[in-house]
């Protein structure tokens, strides 16, 4: 069984867990400009943000070979 977390918590890191990482900053920035352009009464279609993530690889992810 491979296991892969998301958010890359200290504990992941102990662990050994596979997790794939997002830059919290960049969320936390992004929602607020668009909170705050709407609360300025700015009128924008729903849209799909895309922001940048990262695998970082400790092992936990891998699925042995078969016996």
């Amino acid at each position: 069984m491979a296991l892969v977390g998301f958010d890359d918590i200290e504990l992941a890191d102990l662990l050994g867990i596979t997790v794939i990482a997002q830059d919290a900053a960049a969320l936390g920035r992004t929602a607020a400009e668009r909170l705050f352009r709407r609360l300025d009464g700015v009128e924008e279609a729903p849209a799909q943000v895309v922001l940048r993530t990262t695998l970082i690889a400790r092992g936990s992810g891998e699925v042995p070979p078969p016996a």
